[in-house]
């Protein structure tokens, strides 16, 4: 955020003439700027752009991290073989291969009759997602055992979380 607002003030000093310019307790900004609330009202939308932009994806990553957490030791208990995308693929296909998890672990959570609350932020985080146009459909990925694709998963959310 303090990114934003360096760039915010460094355009204002540029635009502003030397003399109408005005010294503020905390920064400095021109009359003509200060007057037109037309100005402020878009500046006020693209600072609110970024930084919706900047955290949203974050977010959802960090609650989806928190949901897989809370149903780990209740998924675990699962025998099943699920599809399982590298995490060499989300690069290129990153809805994709969430959706392919998120479908993968809504099947175990209906096989194995999971009726806990905490499943719900796994389908609400499926709905959110809008698979890309010409990646491999989820069947095209080596089955492995529940621990290894929570592992891979949480790796892949890691990654995500971090770029």
């Amino acid at each position: 955020m303090m990114v934003f607002m360096t760039i915010i003030m460094v355009l204002f000093k540029l635009t502003c003439l030397r003399n109408q310019r005005v010294k503020d307790s905390q920064i400095q900004i021109c009359n003509l700027c200060r007057d037109n609330h037309k100005t402020q009202l878009w500046l006020s939308f693209l600072i609110l752009s970024f930084l919706t932009t900047c955290t949203r994806a974050d977010s959802e990553i960090e609650d989806l991290l928190t949901c897989l957490e809370n149903l780990d030791s209740t998924l675990k208990k699962s025998d099943a073989m699920l599809y399982t995308a590298p995490l060499s693929d989300v690069e290129k296909c990153k809805h994709m291969v969430l959706k392919c998890y998120m479908v993968e672990l809504i099947m175990v959570i209906i096989e194995e009759k999971i009726n806990d609350k905490k499943a719900d932020c796994l389908r609400h985080f499926n709905e959110t997602l809008t698979p890309e146009v010409g990646c491999p459909q989820c069947e095209m990925h080596s089955l492995q055992n529940i621990s290894s694709f929570l592992k891979t998963l949480t790796n892949t959310l890691q990654k995500l979380n971090s770029l």
